[in-house]
């Protein structure tokens, strides 16, 4: 097995009725169209918005004319990653905490995918906690990160999204609803597969960590 030895810990949040979406999308709908019992085969009707579960931003989702998500390359969600704890910082998390995070677990030369553990499902439940400081977009690009990824629904509660477009607008995706319950703080490798949906503005993937 290419990762015999190896953790595998899957960090996908499962789609499935009645789940956690962010305020305005649609609902998940899942209805079973045909079944074994009277057609010999079971199919399923799935009804969900771009952005279901756990997904991946794609640049045309705050930029006009920008890239969709099937012309995101499948290698760009590939990659080293680093997984910091951030579950403890009760404010918006700004550059400053972020570097305090960076250097206390000193990353592997290499690294270009940056996952946090906020604790936060919903940033926008009553509160600004968890949410991430548009701040963190330059310390971000002076790390050479290419992905970023949060267990929260969304990275940020500002209208008009200036987090999201800074980072999609250098190059940086996005991928948001990651369950990282099982998974420590550490260093690890991320492989993230949105689906390939033409013309679209993101687009549900599934996500696994492979630890080093």
């Amino acid at each position: 097995m290419i990762f015999k030895g190896k953790r595998v810990i899957d960090i996908t949040s499962p789609i499935q009725q009645g789940m956690p979406i962010y305020p305005g999308d649609p609902e998940p709908a899942i209805r079973q169209v045909c079944s074994i019992e009277k057609d010999n085969f079971a199919l399923s009707e799935i009804n969900m918005g771009s952005h279901t579960g756990t997904h991946v931003d794609a640049p045309s989702h705050v930029i006009e004319s920008g890239t969709t998500v099937d012309m995101l390359l499948p290698e760009s969600f590939i990659g080293r990653a680093i997984l910091l704890d951030m579950s403890c910082i009760d404010s918006p998390i700004r550059a400053e905490h972020m570097e305090m995070a960076w250097k206390k677990i000193n990353p592997e030369e290499g690294t270009k995918v940056l996952l946090l553990r906020t604790g936060a499902t919903n940033p926008l439940e009553g509160t600004d906690d968890f949410c991430l400081s548009e701040d963190i977009a330059p310390w971000i690009h002076n790390k050479d990160i290419k992905v970023l990824g949060v267990d929260a629904l969304s990275i940020e509660n500002e209208k008009g999204l200036p987090l999201h477009r800074s980072l999609l607008s250098q190059g940086i995706n996005i991928i948001e609803c990651l369950n990282l319950e099982q998974a420590k703080e550490g260093h690890y490798t991320l492989i993230c597969l949105p689906l390939k949906i033409t013309g679209c503005d993101g687009a549900p993937a599934r996500a696994i960590l492979i630890e080093e």
